[in-house]
């Protein structure tokens, strides 16, 4: 498989009629603002690999002082000890979760405007914080599902034949 073809900005706005390329750009400068906005990873999600696997640990050894394979735990940290180890690994998936809610967000509004500007004219444009977002073109016709649409489409088949 051939790699997609990636131009500049410039060189895909150029191919466009003035009134769509202008929207486009407006678009882009967008995209680019959300990028500005998004920065770099935060400390959780820098370190989430070592922080699940710890907050895992804890909830194995919660689960197992609460069903009595690990009754030395009861008796070393008590019930509310043990509790709060179950409760590590759900805490440390709210609070990931909590804290890529603004990436989630400005994800979402990127596709959108990629929806309606970019994609109709065969492209994908991936934004930068600073200068040198490119547009990926795409094969797309209109009238195709989009790969949002296509996986909600097999979500939605296997939940139906599961009930």
């Amino acid at each position: 498989m051939s790699e997609p073809e990636t131009l500049t900005l410039e060189a895909f706005l150029a191919g466009l009629e003035p009134e769509d390329a202008a929207r486009a750009q407006v678009a882009a400068a967008r995209i680019d603002a959300l990028e500005r906005e998004i920065g770099p990873p935060g400390w959780i999600e820098r370190n989430l690999m070592r922080l699940a696997l710890a907050a895992l640990v804890l909830f194995v050894l919660g689960v197992g002082g609460l069903i009595g394979v690990f009754g030395w735990g009861r008796a070393m940290f008590g019930l509310g000890g043990v509790t709060l180890m179950v409760a590590a690994f759900p805490a440390l998936m709210l609070a990931y979760l909590w804290s890529v809610r603004g990436r989630t967000r400005a994800d979402h509004e990127k596709m959108t405007l990629n929806e309606g500007h970019f994609l109709p004219h065969g492209g994908i444009y991936f934004g930068a914080a600073n200068e040198g977002g490119k547009v990926v073109r795409i094969d797309w016709k209109p009238g195709e599902k989009n790969l949002r649409e296509q996986v909600q489409a097999r979500y939605d088949a296997a939940t139906k034949a599961r009930w």
